[in-house]
């Protein structure tokens, strides 16, 4: 992040930072103005919502722009998640920087996440072992530091995660992990996030951490592009195409960068210029 800013500022940006907006402001049908919420306004040519595309569609920057796109229902939502974090010692074998732990039955995982709108009881668990190459050792034998995922339904918005309910997931989780042989053990206790706390980060999602739901033959063709239906407004992150995860989501951007640059282009006036002759052939 430190290394995306520091390269769009010697490319002339200015970032500004704890600036929210209250509204993208509409003139004659084009995007024309942000409205902060201390009152401030700054007038724009355009812009690039990276928000996740349902806080634009829940009308979080005022009901015009939420126009440009169409809500969807949360079984249209990708997958969140509950994730836990922090140090732990692992015992039974090395890990690699990327571990799945599968559940007894993906099918029952699955309609318990879309189904039932519950955490599965036997759930596929993803740990990243974030000090590891390969399967090579830990700096530090007595701990590391390890992230442990495991799929939740993306209702964030439509109820909270209770603390019981939580230790529940958590213990079915270990379960899972320690049937295929991998034992935990935390000097103390890990962070923990839940459906509530991503949909809080990313108002409009639900806790979704993909955007829109990235299964079905249709999911491609349905999650939205860089240009939106009100001119002027664009949109680049994990919830555009082609999609989320860091390479995806920057693609998006240089979509996003593509079709300003061409837009503006079409519909710009040059002034005359005077241009030297000659031809380079480099």
């Amino acid at each position: 992040a430190d290394a995306l800013a520091s390269l769009a500022e010697r490319r002339g940006a200015l970032l500004r930072y704890q600036a929210e907006v209250r509204r993208i402001r509409v003139v004659r049908g084009r995007v024309d103005a942000l409205e902060l919420t201390d009152g401030e306004r700054i007038e724009v040519a355009g812009v690039i919502c990276n928000a996740d595309q349902q806080a634009l569609a829940a009308g979080a920057f005022g009901a015009e722009a939420a126009r440009a796109l169409g809500r969807i229902a949360w079984r249209e939502r990708s997958l969140s998640a509950i994730t836990w974090a922090g140090p732990a010692r692992a015992r039974g074998f090395p890990l690699a920087h990327h571990n799945v732990f599968f559940g007894g039955d993906y099918r029952a995982e699955f309609k318990a996440l879309f189904g039932e709108r519950r955490v599965p009881l036997d759930p596929t668990v993803y740990v990243c072992a974030q000090d590891r190459i390969d399967d090579g050792e830990p700096a530090d034998p007595a701990g590391e530091r390890l992230f442990c995922l495991v799929n939740a339904p993306p209702i964030g918005d439509l109820r909270s995660f209770g603390t019981e309910e939580i230790r529940q997931c958590e213990l079915n989780m270990r379960n899972s992990i320690e049937r295929c042989g991998l034992g935990l053990r935390r000097p103390c206790p890990p962070v923990v996030t839940t459906p509530t706390d991503f949909d809080r980060l990313f108002p409009g999602s639900g806790g979704a951490l993909y955007g829109p739901a990235s299964h079905g033959w249709r999911a491609s063709f349905r999650r939205p592009g860089a240009r939106t239906a009100l001119p002027g407004l664009y949109l680049a992150g994990g919830s555009a195409h082609p999609g989320a995860g860091v390479p995806m989501a920057a693609i998006s951007g240089r979509l996003a960068a593509q079709a300003i640059m061409e837009d503006y282009v079409s519909t710009s006036r040059s002034r005359r210029a005077a241009i030297a002759g000659g031809i380079s052939m480099r």
